[in-house]
């Protein structure tokens, strides 16, 4: 066809393209190395430095929602659901989608897990990801909330980050409730009745486990506690929730359950 002219497409194989690519894949490395910073990746959502040190705490806040929930009892996961709130729910957060899968697959994978590959995970397990957005007010500034759908039912928390970069715990099974979110946690449903926090109290105890903090939550249909632990940084079992007081926690009537976490 001689109205046509074809001529080769070298593109990135010039010498001042070779060099660009260079800087460029260099310049990207550094600011991961030295911010956290993810640029231009394929599999990953792009953010700058602004938004990432915005995010950070949210991210920390995701991954331990997910941790907490994937701790709280053996049970089959089949579907997760995340919901923004606030500030949060008026810009893109894929990436808080990923920490929550980050949490909750890492205390029972023995490959590794990050925000990378955690969706595929997530997909090669049969678990649906489902993150929505809400204008709906809350006490929050932002709020993260999620919900795990298991074989054994529904579990559901909440949480936030206050601006001096401290996690809250802010709603456990429906009821609103307040409660650092670090360190070991025992999570407890029982009836709201007389003498429970009593008997917990005593038990740990026993076991020589020191209270940090206790909080209490009630609902409609009974209350909830979360209780921060302080435990010996060796990993020895000396103030340490033993599987032997979490039976004796069981035990108590009143008790419908209670989780030991680790966060």
């Amino acid at each position: 066809m001689p109205q046509v002219i074809a001529t080769p497409h070298i593109a990135g194989s010039t010498r001042e393209a070779q060099e660009l690519v260079g800087t460029e894949t260099a310049t990207a490395v550094r600011d991961f190395l030295k911010d956290g910073i993810i640029r231009n990746a394929v599999n990953f959502p792009s953010l700058s430095l602004e938004e990432y040190k915005r995010l950070q705490p949210y991210l920390m806040l995701a991954e331990r929602l997910g941790s907490l929930l994937g701790q709280m009892g053996e049970a089959r996961t089949q579907a997760i659901g995340v919901r923004y709130y606030g500030e949060l729910a008026t810009t893109t957060n894929e990436i808080l989608g990923s920490a929550v899968l980050v949490g909750l697959f890492r205390p029972m994978l023995s490959t590794s897990i990050t925000p990378v590959n955690a969706r595929v995970i997530a997909a090669a397990r049969g678990v649906e990801l489902v993150e929505s957005r809400s204008t709906r007010p809350r006490r929050f500034t932002n709020l993260i909330s999620v919900k795990l759908q298991t074989n054994s039912g529904e579990r559901w928390v909440e949480g936030t980050a206050f601006e001096n970069g401290s996690l809250r715990l802010v709603q456990l099974g429906g009821v609103d409730i307040e409660a650092p979110l670090e360190g070991t946690l025992l999570l407890i449903s029982n009836r709201d009745q007389p003498g429970v926090i009593g008997e917990v109290g005593s038990i740990l105890g026993r076991y020589g486990v020191n209270i940090a903090n206790f909080a209490l939550g009630r609902g409609p249909d009974g209350a909830v506690g979360v209780v921060n632990i302080d435990e010996d940084a060796d990993g020895s079992t000396n103030g340490s929730i033993t599987e032997q007081a979490l039976q004796e926690i069981r035990a108590v009537p009143a008790i419908r359950s209670a989780s030991r976490v680790r966060l």
